[in-house]
């Protein structure tokens, strides 16, 4: 961690505010202040994602998980990341060989700091004792950004986009991602992974939006 981050850090402990709204309050043991804690809303069950073999989320995305993805991902707010791993419960029959972060392009993190998405899966395998593989799935183009496309749109822009390693042959790997919005990511990143020899791929999300109209996650 850099010195700046350890100074404010100590100035201003991330663990006093809730990590949704950033009051300082009473947290419960998700890092949410009561306020918070009544309007989030857990994630139950999803569609499998084509091209994937299971898929579970933390949270359904709304106004209150909103704010922590967007803080992790726009604001450095690198801290939310563990929380929201902490939370990701897998299957017991998902029998895992290694974790994936949804990559992006060397362009971004050189622009962001940062793959949040990495940051999660750094997270999970350390509490669950997945091996991480950030080398088996990279981003080769820089594409646009999804948000403001349509379903059919975003499908266009990820073609291509990534590139499996041939060492994925006979695993079985799981992909992390923020937000699942469409799916368009996660399929075409599971689809690759597939074609490099991939027997099964799974995914795990924070956030899954109930209903995509091409909104601005």
């Amino acid at each position: 961690m850099k010195l700046i981050e350890k100074v404010l850090d100590a100035i201003f402990p991330p663990d006093v505010t809730c990590l949704s709204c950033g009051r300082e309050a009473v947290l419960n043991q998700t890092g949410l202040c009561r306020d918070c804690e009544v309007g989030v809303e857990r994630f139950v069950s999803a569609p499998i994602i084509e091209k994937t073999d299971g898929y579970t989320a933390v949270y359904i995305y709304n106004d209150v998980s909103g704010r922590m993805v967007k803080k992790l991902k726009y604001n450095n707010a690198k801290y939310i990341a563990k929380r929201l791993a902490d939370q990701i419960e897998l299957p017991d029959e998902w029998k895992i060989d290694a974790a994936v972060p949804v990559p992006l392009h060397k362009r971004r993190v050189f622009k962001r700091g940062y793959n949040q998405s990495e940051l999660i899966a750094k997270h999970l395998c350390r509490r669950t004792g997945i091996k991480l593989d950030t080398k088996l799935l990279k981003r080769t183009v820089d594409t646009k950004q999804q948000a403001r496309l349509s379903l059919a749109g975003r499908m266009r822009n990820l073609k291509g986009a990534f590139k499996a390693s041939p060492e994925c042959a006979g695993k079985k790997l799981l992909l992390i991602d923020d937000v699942r919005t469409s799916g368009a990511t996660i399929r075409e990143c599971a689809s690759e992974l597939k074609n490099a020899g991939c027997v099964k791929v799974y995914a795990a999300t924070v956030c899954l939006v109930k209903e995509d109209k091409g909104g601005s996650v």
